[in-house]
């Protein structure tokens, strides 16, 4: 049997000047707009004198057929106060709420306000740069290029020529060979903001930088190894911990590592600050800073040393030390998994604390992801680890809810066991 066809909607009425006008108002409305909630634009007289002055009744019954038409595609609809006696379509304060943006920009030739500030913003580099060729890049066109396929958004909302003064003192610091953080390049050349070239590798290479010449800041690492003069642990005494235990939230990592429960008795504790994505450099002494939390003793800081800085061509030959992950029970947290899994190949969710969790949400608890601000996180589909793949991932998708590392109980542990994945 034919499934049956679903309604198509009508074809988009021509591009009237009368609907044109309107829809680019209305656009340009949305794109000012700064509250929440539809954008919606009232016919009034200096918006739509057509509809206020005409003394023709079917002039007036045609403007509104018009209307109609544009209704019908579903990019805008038309909102009307309640009929009264006597009262004319003016009278009834006629509003278009704004449905589809990006279908009535199409249709109605409108350039956004962001396209037409990139294209006036090209246009003002280029005619710098040939006025200046002594500040243009080595390949000015690659430049304009990039820039077209990966705006610099955060200029944005600057004068052409102050966001082209910018890129000239970008282009002045990749030239000049000197060395410093990727953040402090950033702060001098964009008003003392930080973080503008973040991820922006090939835009600094396109400007002329050199490998490793402008650094990210190394990753902090806060150590707590266990403590073995108060452990009854059958690890004691041949090496400085058992496993390694990184915890996501700093709140949860004091917690754990005042109140030693057999299940991380054994463990070096680590809180990585700083660390995003597949962070390489948490592995290089250049790369990363180790911090020990008081108190502490420094005689296991040697062994964490050779432990973490091991040359990669050494470690298939070594006996791995078992690396696991405790964070939120979301898909960021699931996402940082993956990520450590890029540096630690054996690391793997910790089966103690995400089978709290775990029951938590089976138990009808934990949170939608709008409720805080978790809506737009990605779910990573695989992480490798096959506690988290084949079941922690299954689970959040089956509930659509979330939980948060910090209800975690430090004093419930059915399953005190490791496993590897």
């Amino acid at each position: 049997m034919n499934a049956p066809k679903l309604p198509s909607l009508p074809d988009p009425p021509p591009p009237h000047p009368f609907l044109l006008r309107l829809a680019r108002l209305l656009l340009a409305k949305a794109e000012r707009g700064t509250v929440q909630g539809p954008v919606r634009l009232l016919l009034e007289r200096k918006v739509a004198p057509e509809l206020h002055d005409a003394v023709d009744a079917d002039h007036i019954q045609l403007l509104r057929m018009q209307l109609d038409d544009l209704c019908a595609t579903g990019w805008v609809a038309l909102l009307l106060d309640n009929p009264r006696a006597f009262a004319s379509f003016s009278d009834r304060k006629p509003r278009l709420e704004l449905r589809d943006f990006s279908a009535l920009t199409t249709w109605a030739g409108y350039t956004p306000q962001a396209l037409r500030w990139r294209q006036q913003w090209r246009a003002h580099l280029t005619a710098h740069w040939a006025a200046n060729p002594h500040e243009a890049p080595a390949d000015s066109a690659a430049v304009l290029d990039h820039l077209n396929r990966s705006p610099l958004i955060p200029v944005e909302n600057l004068p052409t020529e102050d966001a082209t003064r910018s890129l000239v003192t970008l282009t002045k610091l990749c030239r000049s060979g000197r060395t410093m953080a990727l953040r402090e390049a950033s702060a001098h050349a964009f008003q003392g903001r930080s973080k503008v070239l973040d991820h922006r590798e090939e835009l600094l290479r396109l400007l002329g930088s050199t490998s490793g010449q402008f650094t990210e800041a190394p990753i902090q690492l806060l150590l707590v190894p266990p403590n073995w003069s108060s452990s009854n642990s059958s690890f004691r005494g041949t090496r400085a911990f058992k496993d390694v235990l990184f915890i996501e939230n700093l709140v949860t990592f004091e917690h754990m590592a005042e109140t030693r429960n057999p299940a991380w008795a054994g463990s070096l504790l680590i809180y990585a600050a700083g660390f995003r994505g597949s962070a390489r450099r948490l592995r290089s002494r250049a790369g990363c800073r180790l911090y020990l939390r008081a108190p502490a003793s420094a005689t296991s800081l040697p062994e964490i040393e050779s432990w973490l800085f091991q040359p990669e061509d050494e470690l298939a030959s070594s006996s791995p030390v078992p690396v696991y992950f405790f964070g939120d029970l979301d898909f960021a947290g699931m996402q940082i998994l993956a990520s450590l899994r890029d540096i630690f190949p054996n690391a793997s969710a910790w089966r103690p604390g995400y089978s709290q969790l775990s029951g938590q949400l089976e138990a009808g608890l934990g949170h939608l992801p709008e409720l805080a601000s978790k809506a737009q996180q990605i779910d990573p589909n695989h992480t490798g680890c096959i506690y988290a793949d084949d079941e922690l991932l299954p689970l959040m998708r089956k509930l659509g809810r979330f939980v948060d590392q910090e209800i975690f109980s430090f004093q419930d542990h059915d399953d005190l066991g490791y496993e590897s994945a």
